[in-house]
This record gives C-alpha cells, sequence and structure tokens, in this order.
C-alpha cells in the first residue's frame, strides 16, 4: 500500500504573463509621455538675436565690505545711489546694470541694489565674483 502522493512542485518558469506586463507598462510610459508636454520646471531662456553688432553697455554697481557704493567707480552714498544711477541709466540705453558685492556684505544689502536698479527698469545681472 502506497501511502505517498504523487505531487511533484513543478520548478519550471513561465515567463509568459511577465513579458506580458513589461509590455504593458512600455505602452504605459509612452502614452504618458507623449501626453505631458509642459516642462516640470519653467526657465525663462534669453532669446537670441541676428545682430552680431549689437554690444549692450555694462555699468557696474557695487558695495564693499565698509558698505561704501559705487556707480562705475564713481563712489557715492546709499542715499545718492538712485540718482546717479538713473542719470547714468539715462545717458546709456539698453545698458545692463552689474551688481556686485563684496562677500562680507550682507545679502539684504545687496538685494537692495538689486531693487534699486530694477525701480528704475534696468536690466539686472548680479555678478558672483566679488567686488572690483
Amino acid at each position: 500500500m502506497n501511502l505517498r502522493k504523487n505531487s511533484k512542485i513543478n520548478t519550471e518558469f513561465n515567463a509568459s504573463s511577465m513579458t506580458d506586463i513589461v509590455f504593458l507598462l512600455l505602452i504605459f510610459f509612452i502614452i504618458i509621455s507623449s501626453v505631458v508636454k509642459d516642462p516640470a520646471l519653467k526657465l525663462v531662456l534669453p532669446k537670441g538675436t541676428n545682430d552680431v553688432n549689437v554690444i549692450n553697455e555694462v555699468i557696474h554697481v557695487s558695495v564693499d565690505a565698509d558698505l561704501n557704493y559705487a556707480v562705475d567707480d564713481i563712489k557715492t552714498s546709499y542715499n545718492r545711489l538712485p540718482l546717479l544711477l538713473e542719470e547714468v541709466l539715462k545717458d546709456k540705453t539698453n545698458a545692463t546694470v552689474s551688481v556686485r558685492g563684496d562677500k562680507n556684505v550682507r545679502y539684504e544689502d545687496v538685494m537692495n541694489l538689486v531693487m534699486t536698479a530694477d525701480k528704475l527698469g534696468a536690466k539686472v545681472v548680479l555678478a558672483l565674483n566679488g567686488s572690483k
């Protein structure tokens, strides 16, 4: 009398269902990638010009560690800075204002220069290489 069962564990792997899942995932990601067209990070990129002879002038506004302000090497106080900057911007159309701050100056002092130039309608660039 044989009381043992004749059940053996099948050790073969059936990969056909796995390939179905992989193809379904592939189709899903292809459809989703074609639907999503908005970039995750919206950047404002500069526009190029065809005129290579256009040279924009740069006005350097700087502040040093002792809170001494200067516009194109003309030293001034913070109170007179907007008037001097406005006067310099009147003479130079399409000028870019480059704001430079010493590494020991507070962030707020540099940002005050940026805000002042922005209020005057200038294109502002923040220079990261320290003061002149």
